[in-house]
């Protein structure tokens, strides 16, 4: 991504902290695994692997097999594909339900795939957890290649709730490099997340080129992209979901969402929350945000510019964020700057730096375009263009310079 250009203006903000949304019970929706509401041009036909095809009720994956079979059908088609060099799994369209978990279980484990793509259209997963744990469904430890299309995910025992009750759809992990991850035309609801990284900062050097589309409701996460070295495309359209995205050290990423939200549901301080835990764990740079929102303004922020932890260094550079809000109603924030050790600090020596922030505000909104409840004294430029510029200056939308 290139490198934004920025008039040098110097923004330092205050801000209030923000009350979090009450909490009701959200029935379950239509999470029918029928094709998503979206479909990307190209779905399964653009996963470039082998012409090598097998079904996964060839291996007793079958809709109403019991769990154990599932597993095994799984291990073992996708096995024989990788005997022969990779190629695609077929999941037929029905009801695939893995059962209840009531640990932290990995249900298919996938090794050292490579070039295999999994075609589940028409197919719905299902989990049932029940007790407060996080289980994976599928989990990929060292890959390339890897694709994922058409596939619809959903927790019955999903809490919403911050205690971690329900499955992530898909995780990934790797200990040496591990490049081309995707998921298209996916569904989840009811889940902790879609996707989510479980790479840390000793191994963010490992996962790269992660790319997700797909539609996420009455979720916890849409993705989780933490520590991945480079290159992260996101494209969802997101229903009631805790944060669309959470993504430490993130580097050479753009990021599209749709947003909608209702008051009854939790929210979070940053729907859109890009983190930098210190230099030495990895900066935030060269990234693109594009949000349209609406609905109940249940989080503390739209975009959260969140540094954290005590390390004096670290910095969020080149980061173009743009939001288009309509009818979010009271007490949000569309771009918020802080730094977290413990609590949030008055002042600050990180950096944020070539950071340019545009959008629109259309109907009810009474919150504020930005604030900085942490002053940063490291130089450093945060640029709001002036058509938002004028509407934070006009009525309720408060713009506060210091």
């Amino acid at each position: 991504m290139k490198s934004l250009s920025t008039k040098r203006r110097h923004l330092l903000l205050r801000g209030a902290t923000l009350g979090a949304a009450a909490l009701l019970p959200a029935a379950l929706g239509d999470a029918t695994g029928g094709q998503p509401r979206r479909s990307k041009a190209g779905g399964i036909k653009a996963a470039m692997v082998p012409s090598a095809t097998v079904n996964l009720a060839d291996y007793g994956g079958v809709p109403g097999a019991r769990a154990a079979a599932l597993v095994l059908a799984f291990r073992h088609a996708l096995a024989d594909l990788a005997g022969q060099g990779g190629g695609t799994l077929v999941v037929p369209r029905g009801v695939y339900d893995f059962g209840k978990c009531a640990d932290a279980a990995t249900l298919v484990l996938c090794r050292d795939a490579r070039d295999i793509a999994i075609s589940a259209y028409g197919a719905l997963f299902v989990v049932t957890t029940s007790a407060n744990v996080v289980p994976n469904l599928f989990y990929f430890f060292n890959f390339q290649n890897i694709t994922i299309a058409g596939a619809s995910f959903t927790d019955a025992g999903f809490d919403p709730r911050p205690d971690w009750r329900g499955m992530v759809c898909v995780g990934l992990q790797a200990d040496r490099p591990s490049r081309g991850f995707t998921m298209v035309d996916c569904y989840a609801e009811r889940v902790v997340s879609l996707l989510s990284s479980q790479n840390n900062a000793v191994t963010r050097g490992f996962l790269s080129n992660i790319r997700v589309h797909g539609e996420v409701r009455h979720a916890y996460y849409g993705v989780g992209a933490s520590f991945i070295r480079d290159n992260v495309d996101v494209d969802l359209v997101c229903h009631n979901v805790r944060r669309g995205i959470i993504a430490s050290a993130l580097r050479n990423a753009d990021i599209r969402m749709t947003v909608s939200s209702t008051a009854h549901w939790p929210g979070s301080n940053g729907l859109i929350a890009l983190v930098c835990g210190g230099a030495s764990v990895g900066n935030v740079e060269n990234v693109r945000v594009t949000l349209a929102a609406s609905g109940a303004g249940i989080h503390d922020s739209y975009v959260h510019f969140y540094h954290q932890g005590d390390e004096p260094d670290g910095a969020m550079r080149n980061v173009d964020a743009t939001v288009h809000l309509d009818n979010a109603g009271a007490g949000t924030i569309l771009f918020l700057f802080d730094h977290e050790a413990r609590f949030v600090k008055a002042t600050t020596a990180r950096v944020w730096d070539a950071i340019a922030l545009h959008g629109t505000i259309t109907g009810d909104f009474d919150g504020r375009v930005v604030a900085n409840p942490s002053a940063s004294s490291a130089p450093g430029t945060v640029c709001l263009d002036r058509h938002l510029a004028q509407q934070a200056r006009s009525g309720h939308m408060l713009l506060l310079v210091q």
